[in-house]
């Protein structure tokens, strides 16, 4: 009995759906805040990265847009197509199955379905359209999470300009996220690289006519001279020390190749993953100029547990 009134009220949800097609994806025409985070869903068993996001979010403050990217040959909607062909029924039990989780969390949702050849392309030219500040993703089965950023930070560097930065969140099914920021950002640095720059800075600032040197001043020359030695005779020995430090393995990868969702990638150098637990707290007490200021990561819009 159950099972049947749960049909009923999913054919009833399907009937009241309102199909608005257009050719484009704009905010403004589709009523959404900037700001907004945007879901991506594609299977309707796995929608516990959705149910995250509801948990987290105050949709009075924040618009949350579910946004279906369909792989298909009709790369635009250009043409007049058939309504299987703009939504079709597993579309329709996706979104059913959505506004039925907002609905228990007593939220709206946003629902948006992208035609498109490359699924990472259409999800990050959405969210460059939709002004959106975060993306939230469920764990692929077939992907790690930091192939997943890597598939999408490599579509956002296609992009051409303007473009906005955004953070991409990926809950696992244990409930555990990683975060990564799509575009330039302000690395994440290690406690003990933090140290070593300040132990520089207090040995460097002794020297005359330096006295007035900053950290960053530091790292800006640290960067300058490694990136003249990785363009000069240098280079491998610092692409073979630089897989040490990260425990890669070479391998081969094909680019072109990542726009099939169901593709199994080769590993991939992540694009930044979440800065890792806090540091035993160490006794050293850093000495600041007044006039310097140390300003952290950005706070993402969406926080993990």
């Amino acid at each position: 009995m159950n099972r049947s009134k749960h049909a009923l009220a999913e054919q009833h949800m399907k009937e009241h759906f309102q199909l608005l097609q257009s050719d484009t994806v704009e905010r403004t025409g589709l009523g959404i805040r900037p700001g907004n985070v945007m879901v991506t869903v594609r299977d309707y068993n796995t929608l516990s990265h959705l149910k995250w996001a509801l948990e987290r979010i105050d949709t009075k403050e924040q618009d949350i847009v579910v946004m279906s990217a369909r792989v298909s040959q009709f790369g635009t909607a250009a043409y007049d197509l058939a309504t299987e062909q703009i939504f079709s029924d597993y579309e329709q039990q996706l979104f059913t199955r959505a506004v039925s989780v907002a609905e228990n969390f007593g939220k709206h949702v946003s629902l948006l379905v992208v035609p498109a050849r490359d699924p990472w392309s259409a999800i990050v030219q959405t969210a460059n359209n939709l002004e959106s500040s975060a993306v939230v993703s469920g764990l692929s089965s077939k992907m790690t999470s930091q192939e997943q950023a890597f598939y999408l930070g490599h579509a956002w560097e296609a992009m051409p300009e303007p473009k906005r930065q955004f953070i991409f969140q990926v809950v696992r099914p244990d409930g555990k996220v990683d975060t990564f920021h799509i575009g330039p950002h302000t690395p994440s640095l290690k406690t003990e690289d933090v140290h070593l720059v300040h132990r520089l800075w207090l040995n460097i600032t002794h020297e005359p006519g330096l006295e007035t040197l900053h950290h960053h001043d530091i790292l800006t020359e640290a960067l300058t001279r490694f990136a003249r030695e990785y363009a000069g005779r240098d280079r491998q020995e610092i692409l073979r020390d630089l897989r040490k430090a990260s425990g890669v393995t070479v391998t081969t990868r094909a680019l072109g190749d990542s726009g099939d969702w169901n593709t199994t990638p080769l590993p991939a150098h992540p694009i930044e993953t979440t800065p890792p637990s806090p540091a035993p707290a160490n006794t050293e007490k850093p000495v600041k100029k007044k006039d310097e200021h140390d300003e952290g990561p950005p706070t993402p819009p969406v926080v993990g547990p």
